[in-house]
């Protein structure tokens, strides 16, 4: 039984607490931006992961194949560009060739312009404009089986030593990573959802799990926004730990306080 004292007129039973938090996190998320703080993202093991994989392709002569996701532009998508910057940066600057699969999807048609616009910076920045080639960003399918057929067909002809799959993926994700690890690439993958990542991690050398993907492209990319949602998770996740901890000690002494705050 929630006790009224607890209960907030016009807001939905066990979303009171919700409501107050995300004010609560929006409030010092704000005031770390206007103070002209810079926002700590901390540099995730999938990182290394990543640039070991490039390095072994570079010295196998084989090209590295770096997917971003079929999706539109979303919070998975953006972490996954920021990847496939880093990776053209790393795969200019070794001379290794890098073959970025693209479509899945009628929203995929307004990524790939963007995409194939930060590889091609990428190799500019590197000074090797000439080894760009718009070629290597194939648009496979709008749909998304055909798509993977076409991106697993790719894996197949070329046999790069290192696949990177990160960004918006779904179910067409285990296909790739199975194939991926069956021709002998080192797999590095991340899941949107559950499920997924319970998958990928049997066919994967490397996972990125949960917010890690995001995590990644923040670091990588140093964009405000996406730094401020990783701190916001961050932010969030203390106050649950204050609240799990602090609600054991108190029903502990015989005081059910906070659970009464969740359920309100």
């Amino acid at each position: 039984m929630v006790n009224p004292l607890f209960q907030v007129p016009g807001i939905v039973s066990g979303r009171a607490l919700g409501m107050i938090l995300v004010i609560v996190l929006a409030i010092l998320v704000y005031y770390y931006m206007s103070s002209g703080k810079k926002i700590y993202i901390r540099r995730v093991p999938g990182l290394d992961a990543i640039e070991e994989a490039i390095g072994r392709s570079a010295e196998m002569g084989k090209p590295v194949v770096c997917s971003f996701g079929i999706g539109d532009f979303n919070y998975w998508t953006m972490a996954g560009l920021a990847i496939l910057s880093h990776v053209a940066t790393l795969s200019a600057r070794a001379g290794t060739r890098l073959i970025v699969p693209t479509g899945g999807s009628d929203s995929s048609l307004i990524v790939r312009p963007v995409a194939e616009e930060i590889v091609r910076n990428a190799y500019l920045l590197e000074g090797k404009k000439e080894a760009f080639d718009s070629n290597d960003l194939p648009f496979l399918s709008g749909q998304q089986y055909a798509y993977t057929g076409g991106y697993i067909g790719i894996l197949q002809r070329t046999r790069p030593a290192s696949v990177i799959m990160t960004g918006d993926h779904y179910s067409e994700a285990m296909n790739i990573a199975e194939t991926s690890n069956a021709i002998g690439a080192i797999t590095i993958t991340s899941g949107g959802y559950i499920s997924n990542v319970a998958a990928l991690a049997c066919a994967s050398d490397y996972i990125l799990i949960g917010e890690e993907a995001p995590a990644a492209g923040a670091y990588l990319s140093k964009e405000p926004p996406l730094r401020a949602s990783i701190r916001a998770q961050d932010i969030y996740k203390a106050l649950a730990l204050i609240l799990i901890i602090g609600g054991l000690i108190l029903m502990t002494a015989g005081s059910d306080i906070v659970v009464q705050l969740l359920v309100s």
